[in-house]
């Protein structure tokens, strides 16, 4: 590779870095708002953005293999069949798998009533800001994790 060609791959990964960065700050900015103002959908949607990306990009470092734009569900089983590290492993196989069960009645079920059931609005929004207070928490301890493992 030419000394012109790392420079170029070199500024455009720090463009990407500081794209990333920006993005980032700004997702986590508008979940905080987002909770506090009780627009818990919106926050879930984004935690859930950037829980993907977090797993998408650790999978991809981890196996060389590129795991861009998967769903929560094939990164799970990927990090099920990669991942040797316990910490890791019982993130996104247990307190991950059942934020995504919790997140997928938040965004699939707000209307629906499951016969025998009776949970009002009220309810179903208090229910909605735990998860997205959950979600915000689980991207902190995914991202800690994954950056640990990165550096050992």
């Amino acid at each position: 590779m030419t000394k012109d060609r790392k420079r170029a791959v070199r500024s455009s990964d720090n463009e990407v870095s500081q794209e990333r960065y920006e993005l980032y700050k700004s997702s986590f900015e508008w979940i905080s708002k987002s909770i506090s103002e009780g627009f818990y959908l919106e926050a879930i949607s984004l935690e859930e953005s950037l829980i993907t990306d977090r797993l998408e990009s650790y999978l991809t470092w981890r196996t060389s293999t590129d795991f861009s734009f998967m769903t929560l569900g094939k990164l799970q089983r990927a990090v099920e069949k990669h991942e040797t590290d316990d910490a890791l492993r019982l993130l996104v196989l247990d307190d991950l798998n059942q934020w995504r069960e919790a997140r997928n009645k938040a965004a699939h079920e707000m209307v629906k009533i499951e016969d025998g059931k009776q949970i009002s609005w009220n309810d179903r929004m208090k229910i909605n800001k735990t998860v997205a207070e959950v979600g915000l928490e689980l991207i902190r301890k995914i991202d800690r994790q994954t950056r640990k493992l990165r550096v050992e």
